[in-house]
């Protein structure tokens, strides 16, 4: 007999919140609650609850097992937002034997009770957090068990080749251990493909979650706090005709045409005896290397030169930009941060710039991404396996395990236990 939680699912404070349980004392929970008997489940019931403190007009769902979010008989409360009314409704839940639910608790008794796997519950908790449109639709690929069907077909034409391999092994007399062999390789390669194009998306994958890497370098005073404020769309960054102002990082996330673009503005390239400065300007060169996109910034007559750039920042990233164009313009993009002229335009170009195919399945998921590349890993070395039948066949349980520990089929009680710690209460 599994307890009986309660929590709220919605922020208080709002018109409507949402009061939610799960448990089989659910359904007798409520209807004591609101004085009466609920005859269906999955019916909606105008109702007066009654506290023995608030009342309120609200309206009550019941779920019976197996038909709920979680697998369980479960109930919603939909009442007004007031913190009074939803604190009262809890606490009369828990007086009535139900306990306060712990984060993530309601989505790992689903997960508990095979209503969804590991990597939709991963979704699930990154289309709660979503702030961009293209974070929610890959979130939703994830959440609606697209990466377990594949991840599911993957294992079980693994399995068909591991079980033909453990009959050759089991039956050497029958001599079909290089046939048996042959036919698997055929058979891997396109596993391999399949797993090899999952754990490559993680690129783009990261990108939609975390954001593009957008950093601006140039020497001091040609306004590139300025602009990157400008980029923002408010004054984050300190700006000063004092050279050496910037020193350390400073970033800030904006969204383009559902985007998330993080944005870090640096300190000033110049030879400087200041030992803060100078460390502030190596991170700058350590930073562009990984950054996605490098704005360059110049003014006219001393333009940005991208050999200021050290050799290991690729060139090909580089994007020359003209400040203070409403003075003179340049041979490069122009842009007056300080006007606010061209701020548009360089954004889409920016966009342009960094743009990647958000189509398919994108992993973006460090958990998911290790098990795939594992996998991946271990089906190479398969493939190319000249030992014996044994050693072939380690190597496919291997990649078979890695898959699972994606959905959960196989898996630790640490792993899941750190998963499920970051949803919110009453999810």
């Amino acid at each position: 007999m599994s307890k009986t939680i309660v929590a709220a699912s919605t922020p208080v404070g709002g018109a409507i919140a949402i009061v939610r349980l799960s448990g089989e004392k659910s359904k007798k929970t409520v209807e004591k609650l609101c004085g009466r008997k609920i005859d269906k489940f999955r019916e909606a019931y105008f109702v007066t609850i009654d506290t023995g403190v608030v009342k309120d007009k609200c309206e009550v769902i019941i779920y019976d097992k197996g038909k709920s979010y979680t697998g369980e008989q479960s109930a919603e409360i939909f009442c007004h937002g007031s913190e009074v009314i939803v604190k009262e409704i809890i606490e009369f839940c828990i007086n009535n034997g139900a306990f306060l639910a712990e984060r993530g608790e309601f989505t790992l008794r689903a997960y508990k009770n095979k209503k969804i796997d590991l990597s939709e519950a991963e979704g699930i908790l990154d289309l709660i957090n979503s702030e961009t449109i293209e974070q929610a639709v890959n979130a939703y690929d994830s959440a609606s068990g697209r990466l377990k069907q594949e991840i599911t077909s993957l294992q079980a034409q693994l399995k068909e080749i591991i079980a033909k391999i453990d009959v050759a092994i089991d039956y050497p007399e029958e001599n079909i251990e290089q046939t048996t062999k042959e036919e698997a390789c055929k058979l891997l390669v396109p596993l391999s493909h399949k797993t090899h194009e999952l754990a490559s998306s993680y690129k783009d994958g990261y990108r939609i979650k975390n954001g593009i890497r957008v950093i601006i370098c140039g020497k001091p005073n040609v306004g590139k706090s300025e602009l990157f404020n400008a980029l923002i769309g408010k004054k984050r960054a300190i700006v000063s005709e004092q050279e050496g102002t910037t020193r350390d990082f400073i970033e800030n996330e904006y969204i383009y045409k559902g985007r998330k673009f993080v944005l870090i503005d640096t300190a000033g390239m110049r030879r400087t005896d200041n030992l803060i400065e100078e460390q502030g300007i190596e991170m700058m060169f350590e930073e562009a290397k990984s950054a996605n996109l490098v704005l360059g910034v110049g003014v006219q007559g001393d333009e940005f030169n991208e050999n200021a750039l050290k050799d290991n920042v690729d060139k090909q990233k580089i994007f020359a930009i003209t400040n203070k164009c409403d003075i003179r313009k340049g041979k490069n993009f122009n842009v007056s941060a300080k006007e606010n002229i061209g701020i548009e335009s360089l954004k889409e170009e920016i966009y342009k710039r960094t743009s990647f195919d958000t189509h398919g399945l994108k992993i973006n998921n460090i958990r998911q991404y290790m098990a795939l590349k594992e996998a991946d890993e271990f089906l190479d070395s398969a493939l190319g396996c000249e030992m014996t039948l044994d050693c072939f066949a380690s190597d496919l349980s291997c990649a078979y395990d890695k898959l699972g520990s994606i959905t959960g089929a196989i898996g630790s009680d640490e792993i899941i236990a750190e998963i499920f710690s970051h949803f919110c209460v009453g999810k």
